[in-house]
Formats: C-alpha cells, structure tokens, sequence
C-alpha cells in the first residue's frame, strides 16, 4: 500500500497511536505519537517484522489475532504486552483490515492503539485497595497500612513510602515500606528539614519528580542529606486537623510525570490510611483498657499472662533469663477495716508507683489480684534478684502513705520461683504462690524461694 502525503498529514494529527502493517506482517507505517510513544523512528521500524519489535513471546499470542485481522475480520481487545527491553504495556487495539478495492483481497491492516497501562495499573491498585480495607484476612491495621505504603510505591514507581506524625516541628516515622533498607519506625527529624515542611504549607497534593531544579525543593536540607529527586506528598488529617503527612518518594527521578490520575489515587490512599489510624487509635485504646487495672494504672492478669506466652512462643530459652515474683500487701484486710477502703486504695497505688520506680524496660509488674502483684523480673543470677527483690521490700517498708491526716506504712510478702524453658504461666504462679504461702508462715515482711 502506498501511503501518500496527505495520509501522514492526517495520520500525524491522531491522538492515538497507530500502524500499518503489510500482509507479510512487516511495518509500513508509525504515526509521529506511535514514535513517540515507543521511542522509534518509522525509518527503523519499515520493513521490520512485528515479532522483531514485540518479542517472540508476546507475538507468539498476537500473531494469531493478526492471523483473523488479515483474514478480513475487525478484531477488539486489551492486550499486555512485553517489549524486547522488558518493558510490560497495557494496550488497546483495534485492528481494521485493509482490502484491495480492485481485487478485494487483504494487504495488511491498521492497528489503532492506546495505551491503557495507566489505569489499568490504576484499576489494580483500587481492586487491592478496597481488599486491604474489607478483607479482614489482610490483617491489623499496622499491617494493612504497610501493605497501602508497598501498592503506593509500586504504583507510583517509587522506592520509599512513609506515614508520619508531626507534632509541633518534630516529624516521627510511624509506618514505612521501602524497597532498600527498612526505615524504623519512631525514626525522627527536625520537621524543617524533611520535603513534609513544604507538603504541609500545601492544600493539596505536592509533587515532583525533579527535586534539585523544582521551585519548592531545590536547595531544601531534605535534598542536601538525602539527594531525594522524586517526591509526592499529602497531608493526613483525623478530625479536621492536621496529624502527619503521606509521602513517596525516590533518589532516582521518575520516568514520566505525575498524572491527575496519580494524584487522586494519592487522595484514596491517604484516606484509606487515615481511617486505619482512627482504626488503630480505637483498637490501641480497648488494648488498654483491657489491659490495664483501673486502680493502680499497672498491667493487669490477662497482660502479664499473655506476655509469659509470647516469651514461650519467641524462645523458650529466654524463660531462664527471667524470675517470676508474686508480691503480697500484710494485713491488708486489717488495713481496711482501721482507715477504710480509700485507705486500702492509696496503699495499692504507693506500692504500685513502687514497682513502677524500680523496675527496669525488661521487667514487667501486674496486679493480678485483690492486693496480690506478679512481677517478671529479668535478672542475671540469684544473687541478682535477690538484690532487687529485697531493695523492693525495704523500700516498700519504708514508705509513708499520706491519707487524710494519717500516716500509713506496710509491709509486704514476697515469694520468687526461677522461670523454667518448660514452665507454663499456672506451672510457674504455682510454684511462686508456694513460695508466697513460706513467706507469711514465717512471719511476713520476708521473702521466700521455691
């Protein structure tokens, strides 16, 4: 077919891509947007079969497509497509045959293409979206939102997405995912010198994907310590107000330019993440009330039985590490009946201010009954213990509990029981509990072992 100059004028006036290909499946022509689009030049492309440009694997399914277009037959369909330099595309074809007038015989075909690789990345993104959000297989809400921050930055082709917390000038990571070396979360900086400062001062999406020359991050202490070329930002808002910022971003600057389409997909993201916070923040507030004695503000029974568990469950070798202790308040029934019960109350909360004060980020202290404390107390020997436990003792003895115009001491029993690797929570209470009962026969105000 003869393709004369007033065809290529029209054909170069098209907003879409297209092709003509000869019945020998060779190119004929390309419109200026097909050699835009695909980086080529007709001059390359004449003459070439479709299987040189394409790749044998992804001709090997269009050629039969080809094979119906060139038998006279309009063919539809979406296609993905992998080009020779790994390149993966999501295309819209239409194939038009192309017939001889003279003898009506096909000569080739049109193809008319667009490329749909966008939203139909786009598409996929929403369909995950949406399960994260619904599918409660997907997990707690600190995992669905690293799952958000993963589909962010393979969508938007970045290497890094962040969730933040800014109070005041300081920004905390709270949530990342990262293609290269994981971001901890509770990771801190001075919020001045993140590209957030300039997200912030924003009622919208921010972006760029060329951060040393842009008008609002050249020169930024972001691009200095970090060398950030690629960044898009929105601000998280709970309750109307501000509480952070949802960036992505990369050191390498991205290939195409952030689409509308890109943005209002930021905006979904954003504000799916904003409801697994509020999420989040409920579920964190239940743990805590479920967790937590209302009087002495100490951990309660379910707490420090679950933790013992997950001890087992990480490594049962750490048991040995760690001495279970149980604490109980003398004549705490007397103590009630001569001051009264908000006398009672203020002596379990001195004691637990106590425990509190003196112990350490490895240990742990619960109520677990009336006036009865367990303690897990990570130590390096008997000796060790035995040194804390009775430092505990004296200075409980020692207090002076202000109530009303009284002053109230007391004095407690202690009983303490080595963790073993095959000890379970009831095993090692029991033990402990023995070793309680030793210290009250013997006079109280003493401790015990077992």
């Amino acid at each position: 077919m003869r393709i004369d100059r007033v065809f290529r004028k029209l054909a170069n006036t098209l907003p879409f891509m297209m092709a003509f290909v000869d019945n020998e499946r060779r190119y004929q022509f390309v419109n200026e947007r097909y050699e835009q689009f695909f980086d080529v030049k007709l001059d390359e492309l004449k003459g070439k079969l479709v299987a040189e440009v394409l790749g044998e694997r992804s001709y090997k399914r269009i050629s039969q497509i080809h094979s119906r277009v060139l038998a006279g037959e309009d063919v539809s369909l979406r296609e993905k497509v992998t080009l020779r330099n790994g390149r993966v595309l999501q295309l819209e074809v239409k194939y038009v045959p192309n017939q001889n007038q003279r003898t009506g015989k096909t000569n080739g075909f049109f193809a008319i293409i667009n490329d749909v690789t966008h939203y139909a990345s786009a598409s996929e993104v929403l369909r995950a979206v949406h399960d994260v959000m619904n599918k409660q297989s997907v997990g707690l809400p600190t995992e669905r939102i690293n799952k958000l921050l993963k589909l962010g930055c393979e969508y938007l082709n970045t290497d890094i997405g962040i969730v933040s917390r800014v109070i005041d000038n300081e920004y905390t990571v709270k949530y990342a995912w990262s293609t290269g070396d994981p971001i901890p979360p509770g990771t801190q900086f001075e919020l001045g010198n993140t590209y957030c400062s300039v997200t912030l001062a924003a009622s919208d999406v921010i972006a760029t994907r060329h951060a040393s020359t842009s008008k609002e991050f050249s020169g930024h202490p972001c691009y200095t310590a970090f060398q950030l070329e690629t960044y898009l930002g929105l601000p998280i808002r709970i309750n109307g107000k501000v509480w952070g910022t949802l960036n992505f971003s990369s050191k390498t600057s991205r290939g195409t330019p952030f689409t509308d389409l890109d943005k209002e997909l930021m905006g979904l993201l954003c504000s799916a993440i904003e409801t697994l916070i509020i999420n989040n923040s409920k579920t964190d507030r239940l743990e805590r009330l479920a967790y937590t004695d209302f009087l002495t503000g100490l951990s309660n029974r379910l707490f420090i039985n679950e933790f013992f568990e997950r001890l087992v469950y990480q490594n049962r070798e750490r048991l040995n590490h760690y001495y279970c202790v149980l604490v109980d308040i003398d004549h705490f029934k007397q103590l009630n009946d001569q001051f009264g019960h908000d006398a009672g109350d203020s002596v379990l909360q001195a004691v637990a201010i106590e425990f509190t004060d003196s112990l350490r980020s490895d240990d742990v202290c619960a109520r677990v009954g009336g006036e009865e404390f367990m303690l897990l107390i990570h130590a390096d020997d008997k000796v060790d213990i035995a040194n804390i436990v009775e430092r505990l003792r004296k200075n409980i003895e020692n207090l002076k509990i202000e109530h009303d115009d009284e002053i109230i001491t007391t004095t407690v029993s202690i009983g303490v029981t080595k963790l073993q690797e095959q000890d379970s929570f009831n095993l090692a209470y029991k033990r402990a509990d023995k070793a309680l009962y030793q210290s009250k026969s013997d006079g109280r105000n003493c401790c015990r072992w077992n």
